[in-house]
């Protein structure tokens, strides 16, 4: 398909703002008829998650960054074993924090949710930027542990949605644990806040590992799109920053934010002198973080 097509045109322009209408719509109705917010954050995503995944089999942005045949039984064996058991936890922490949302009694409950939201991502991503940035950037034993659970979202050369649930358990668990749940339960947020911010999170985290041309314009400079993101995944370390998981906020002000308009990492994963195992041996990089001297 031609790069300047209608068809791609439009997605590159139009399917971020629709998809922001769709999620609007989504948690509006789902308000207005007094739903339980757990099964309604999957009913919003799961669309999305859907035609995304139609689109980058259409069109592609680069070739190089798809699932192929060739990789695709290794593929699956890391999402099964790996990455869909991630999936699953961190849907049941993401369902846990909405049920805990409702039984708390923290400062925040008294709150409008004008006020609620915002905060709850200021915080989240605040939290998350430096548990990501000390995943990358901490030295000493501490910080090769980190990058060590860490690691299995940066081996493969590629980035396809897919690679959003390419995670350690102990990443999931770690991040969610820390940046949602504990602040949820801690300031008592309405479940309603939650449920607005876990749809917002969710969408970004799917979309930043999009292989398809999706331009977000300004809205760089406020939330995490693939333009942004990929530079994470960039093989050259002094470009792979974007700690960020939905707001860029927090790389503006500490200096790590990398934006580019219309140009992308030239390869993407890490370096051989980083001496990790093979994306495709699952086992090597489960146990990677008990690993000592190459030894368990």
């Amino acid at each position: 398909m031609n790069d300047n097509s209608l068809a791609r045109r439009t997605v590159r322009w139009v399917l971020y703002p629709a998809s922001w209408a769709w999620i609007v719509f989504g948690l509006w109705y789902f308000m207005q008829i007094d739903a339980d917010e757990r099964p309604a954050w999957v009913l919003i995503t799961l669309p999305l998650l859907l035609t995304y995944l139609l689109l980058e089999i259409i069109m592609p942005m680069d070739r190089r960054w798809s699932m192929t045949w060739r990789n695709l039984l290794p593929d699956i064996a890391y999402i099964g074993l790996s990455g869909a058991t991630v999936a699953l936890i961190s849907a049941g922490l993401a369902l846990l924090s909405i049920t805990l949302s409702a039984q708390s009694d923290g400062p925040a409950r008294d709150w409008s949710l004008w006020i609620q939201v915002p905060v709850l991502f200021l915080i989240f991503e605040f939290l998350n930027y430096h548990i990501h940035r000390g995943m990358h950037e901490l030295r000493g034993s501490i910080g090769r542990v980190l990058w060590h659970i860490h690691a299995a979202h940066h081996l493969p050369d590629r980035l396809y949605l897919l690679m959003h649930a390419v995670l350690h358990p102990f990443n999931a668990v770690f991040v969610q644990g820390i940046a949602i749940i504990a602040p949820i339960w801690v300031m008592g947020y309405q479940p309603e806040a939650v449920l607005i911010f876990l749809v917002i999170n969710a969408f970004h985290g799917i979309i930043s590992h999009f292989n398809v041309d999706l331009r977000l314009g300004w809205a760089n400079y406020l939330f995490v799109g693939p333009e942004v993101h990929r530079y994470h995944h960039s093989a050259k370390t002094s470009e792979a920053k974007n700690y960020g998981a939905t707001l860029t906020l927090w790389d503006q002000i500490f200096g790590t934010f990398v934006y580019r308009p219309g140009t992308a990492p030239v390869e993407l994963g890490t370096g051989p002198d980083e001496k990790l195992p093979n994306y495709q041996s699952v086992f090597s990089v489960l146990v990677l973080p008990f690993r000592r001297n190459g030894k368990i």
